[in-house]
């Protein structure tokens, strides 16, 4: 988590995650009232990894109740990432204040896929839906009663 320190020092400024070459895939932001991950390009199970952990970070810093993770502009599977998601970062983030979360899916089948494995196994223990449109999933996740 050293490489990111500066990044969550400067929480709530935009927090911008790059890979190794150089390119952005995601950009965490605090709204009103949710924290945004707003992702972009060709993402992996480490990608998703990597943010999941900096975002527990940020919850140690702003509990925030609410997140949208919004995945229209990307592609990649992410499959791997959701037994850790499941087992290691669901307790977490629900002790640190997670209750709902709003997926919005990719266009992309194999992103939709990771997403949808995701959903079925957080729905048991978190607010969580799948939307097509950024707007339908913050209307719904600013109606969530957490």
């Amino acid at each position: 988590m050293t490489d990111y320190e500066d990044l969550i020092a400067a929480w709530p400024a935009p927090l911008q995650l790059v890979h190794a070459e150089g390119d952005l895939f995601v950009t965490l932001l605090q709204q009103p009232n949710y924290i945004e991950a707003k992702w972009i390009g060709h993402i992996t199970a480490g990608d998703v990894v990597t943010t999941a952990n900096i975002y527990l970070a940020l919850m140690q810093k702003t509990p925030m109740a609410r997140l949208l993770n919004d995945k229209t502009e990307v592609s990649g599977d992410w499959t791997d990432a959701n037994d850790w998601l499941q087992y290691e970062w669901l307790p977490k983030a629900v002790e640190a204040g997670l209750c709902a979360m709003a997926h919005v899916y990719s266009s992309n089948m194999f992103s939709r896929l990771s997403a949808r494995d995701l959903y079925m196994r957080l729905i048991p223990n978190l607010y969580i839906e799948n939307f097509n449109d950024q707007k339908a999933a913050i209307n719904w996740l600013l109606s969530c009663n957490c």
